[in-house]
């Protein structure tokens, strides 16, 4: 049995003693003999409201017949066609009437030709037993035509009705069974909702573990409070929390803020399945700054860290925003370009190559008076073209990243092809014609 059905029983045991003696109580044990005050009206009440709709009723069907009667030429029509009268019509004051017991309750409609009316038509509920026996039904007790003209229990619609006194119950079991039966269902009902609010915190933090091991660090608990549970969801945020800077530090690389080897991999790996299940080009460049120890060694590591840095934001600016970059390690990085082609791929190589040579780099982050010029060598390899795995893709990049130090740095090479020599804006257009 669950904890909350546990809860359900426990607090149902609890409460079933005290609703018993309570339901006792406001039945009224010394009062059952006689019926409550309220009964008399709801009796008149439930008589008014049948008689309200079977008036309803008969009007409809008298307005139909009125209708077919008109255009037979009629001038009158009762149904059923044996009804006799007298009848009390619906809407009338049965005081009003003469003081005679009618045989039906009656609706009327008027036969009209040529905007006139010729005649009446009747529907009419004959004042049998079986109707009787409805009326009674609803009222909780006897109903009778009464011989007065006006009904002694007050306007009952169109009938003298007379409703009989409530019977007299003098049993006190049944009261004393339905006492305990309302107590019961009430106990178990409570029961219930306490224990689903005793459970509700539990459910709650549950189901943000639940997430959390299966991954998803966003979970949150939403449990608040200054009690054990609020306290215990409070802690548990505070580890999702911890746990979710963890694995972004995991895949991050702390000085750039660039995804790391381990992201590029994931990414990598994801990027191929979408290319192949999509049947699209995935192209990937591979870039290394020009000269970077001679950097670190004049002006310093400081000096260094603040160029990949600055090379990182030039990076993210280059490219589109779905287009992620990582730090592969060392003045090495690597940029995915999803749905990407070869000439698209030389397209942002030659803008990554610009946004990092164009423009000088301050010394120590000092002003622009104090800076040096860096420049970059950038491998290109596409898929499915170059390869057709991850691992061999990033290998292909590498190799023509390889290429353009070899040929002098400063370069674009696409994997296969011999480098871009000379004006790189020129080389790249004609690369992307031989593409």
């Amino acid at each position: 049995m669950t904890l909350r059905g546990r809860l359900t029983l426990a607090f149902s045991a609890i409460l079933v003693a005290p609703a018993i003696f309570g339901a006792a109580a406001l039945a009224g044990l010394n009062g059952w003999s006689q019926a409550p005050a309220s009964t008399d009206e709801s009796a008149r009440t439930a008589v008014r409201t049948v008689l309200d709709d079977r008036c309803r009723q008969l009007a409809a069907t008298a307005a139909g017949l009125a209708a077919a009667a008109g255009a037979a030429g009629q001038a009158f029509a009762v149904v059923p066609a044996g009804a006799t009268g007298p009848w009390a019509v619906c809407g009338v004051d049965p005081s009003l009437a003469p003081t005679v017991v009618p045989t039906g309750l009656a609706a009327r409609a008027e036969i009209r030709a040529d905007g006139e009316a010729t005649g009446y038509v009747y529907a009419v509920q004959p004042l049998d037993a079986a109707f009787l026996g409805e009326l009674s039904a609803v009222a909780g007790r006897q109903v009778s035509l009464s011989v007065s003209g006006s009904p002694p229990d007050g306007q009952l619609g169109p009938l003298p009705l007379r409703l009989d006194p409530a019977p007299v119950d003098r049993n006190r079991l049944p009261a004393l069974l339905l006492a305990a039966g309302v107590a019961l269902v009430a106990s178990a009902l409570l029961g219930l909702w306490l224990a689903d609010l005793a459970v509700r915190p539990l459910r709650r933090l549950l189901a943000a573990v639940d997430r959390a091991r299966a991954g998803d660090l966003t979970a949150r608990t939403s449990v608040d409070g200054r009690d054990e549970t609020g306290r215990l969801g409070q802690r548990l945020d505070e580890l999702f929390s911890g746990m979710q800077e963890t694995q972004r530090l995991s895949v991050t690389d702390p000085l750039t803020g660039l995804g790391n080897r381990r992201r590029l991999a994931e990414e990598l790996h994801l990027e191929i399945e979408r290319a192949v299940r999509f049947g699209r080009s995935l192209g990937i460049l591979a870039l290394d700054l020009d000269y970077f120890k001679t950097i670190n060694d004049r002006h310093g590591h400081r000096t260094g860290d603040a160029v990949l840095v600055e090379v990182a934001a030039r990076i993210r600016s280059a490219v589109r925003e779905v287009d992620p970059a990582f730090r592969h390690g060392g003045e090495e990085f690597v940029i995915l370009l999803p749905e990407t082609d070869i000439a698209g791929s030389l397209t942002a190589a030659q803008r990554v190559w610009a946004a990092v040579r164009d423009s000088a780099f301050p010394i120590n982050g000092q002003s622009a008076q104090e800076t040096m010029s860096v420049t970059v060598s950038i491998g290109v390899a596409v898929f499915p073209r170059h390869a057709r795995t991850g691992v061999d893709l990033l290998d292909a990049a590498d190799q023509a990243l390889y290429a353009a130090k070899a040929a002098g740095r400063d370069t674009v090479v696409v994997a296969g092809s011999p480098p871009a020599g000379g004006d790189l804006t020129r080389a790249v257009g004609e690369l992307v014609a031989r593409a």
